[in-house]
């Protein structure tokens, strides 16, 4: 994402946000590549997955879908597929499978997240809590 000060905006999509451009002129592509690290170790990857996921959740909501495991595993099966296969990620090797692992498990995890609001699922301590009321 390179683009002059002032000539673009970021759109207030909380997951996938986008770029408004505020210029009449065209937009140009790049002649060489630009490195782009999504993430610096493990354990930013995990967290932006937990992250997403419970953002997506709220988009999930909002379109008045419905969950299930069978139906999380398949979404996530998708997205892996997808990005691995479709998007050509095999042809990054290790770091394109980890990517479309990566993928299944926001996706798997957003639709368990659905799941878990839809049964209003509590954990025992929070079942504990109200039988101590």
């Amino acid at each position: 994402q390179l683009f002059r000060n002032g000539k673009m905006k970021y759109s207030s999509d909380e997951v996938h946000e986008g770029f408004i451009s505020l210029s009449n002129k065209k937009i140009g592509i790049l002649r060489n590549s630009i490195w782009q690290l999504p993430f610096k170790n493990i354990e930013e990857l995990i967290n932006k997955t937990n992250r997403y996921s419970s953002l997506g959740v709220e988009k999930l909501i909002k379109k008045e879908k419905k969950s299930g495991f069978f139906t999380a595993f398949l979404h996530g099966l998708w997205s892996f597929l997808n990005h691995y296969i479709f998007k050509l990620g095999f042809l990054d090797g290790g770091p394109g499978f980890g990517i479309a692992l990566g993928n299944f498990e926001g996706t798997y995890y957003r639709y368990i997240k659905l799941l878990e609001l839809e049964k209003k699922w509590n954990s025992p301590t929070d079942l504990q809590k109200k039988s101590n009321k």
